[in-house]
């Protein structure tokens, strides 16, 4: 939340996303960040993984592993953002599915809420395969089929219907695709993955409290701007991409009270009941 007070519904998501996340990736070896943003998000996921960055000030030592990373994200503004963070090795200004990396170089690859936005998924998927080794493995968090029912729907106060509502939070998330474990399943067969495993998280109290921040805060801009623009525009637009008023970092701690107040130790990992997937994929032997 210090980082960034302005999105606290985004926040409150990642506060339960990215330990998931970090739990499930491994300590050591050479990675993929797919859709790296502006590598803040990355950064944190190394610290709760144990694992230290190549290029940071903490080099590996006898007790700890280190990740040597590479990010790929098609915002050039953001790219220059991750490559300022000084801890990836490389990062490219390209879409996932024109990777500039040799084939079956990577130990690891993950993608975290990047999946949902890409337009054409399996030239990705195959492409994040043919830069991955034998028996590596591909992480990604992305929104479930049953997001969509866990949402408490438009408020009183609005005067549209619930399809309309759910289809302008698509929108404005950029959201593509909800696609099943089965799904999933076959979209990672036909880039040479196996589905490895599937775990659900975001209950449905954790979702309804994000949508109420949401609604109130980015959503309300959204809508106020006219739906022209994407969040992260508006963001850009307000100066507070980066440069924080100290003021408003002084929200940050009661903002992280409020939004996550009892909701993030609620848990569940089926994946029928939660709003949020994380697949795990395993690369084919060549």
């Amino acid at each position: 939340m210090a980082d960034a007070p302005f999105q606290p519904a985004t926040n409150l998501w990642r506060a339960i996303e990215i330990p998931i996340l970090a739990d499930a990736l491994p300590h050591r070896g050479r990675g993929l960040d797919v859709g790296c943003g502006d590598g803040v998000l990355t950064r944190l996921l190394a610290e709760l993984a144990g694992a230290t960055l190549e290029g940071s000030s903490a080099r590996a030592s006898a007790d700890r592993t280190g990740w040597s990373l590479v990010g790929v994200d098609v915002d050039p503004a953001e790219t220059a953002l991750a490559t300022a963070e000084g801890f990836y090795s490389a990062v490219h200004t390209s879409g996932a599915d024109r990777i500039p990396e040799a084939e079956a170089s990577f130990d690891f690859a993950f993608a975290n809420s990047v999946l949902e936005h890409i337009v054409d998924l399996p030239a990705c998927l195959a492409e994040v395969g043919r830069v991955m080794k034998p028996g590596a493995l591909f992480y990604a968090t992305v929104p479930s089929p049953g997001l969509h029912a866990l949402l408490r729907g438009p408020s009183k106060l609005r005067s549209i219907s619930r399809a309309e509502y759910l289809a302008e939070t698509d929108r404005r998330l950029l959201h593509l695709r909800y696609p099943s474990v089965e799904d999933w399943r076959n979209l990672l067969l036909e880039a040479g993955f196996d589905l490895a495993s599937v775990r659900g998280y975001l209950t449905s109290s954790q979702v309804r409290r994000w949508e109420r921040w949401t609604n109130g805060t980015g959503g309300l801009l959204y809508r106020l701007n006219g739906a022209k623009l994407r969040p992260i525009e508006i963001q850009r637009q307000l100066g507070v991409r980066r440069a924080i008023p100290r003021p408003i970092k002084l929200l940050a701690r009661p903002l992280a009270w409020a939004a996550g107040r009892g909701v993030l130790s609620d848990d569940s990992t089926s994946p029928h009941e939660t709003g949020c997937l994380l697949i795990v994929g395993r690369r084919r032997s060549l």
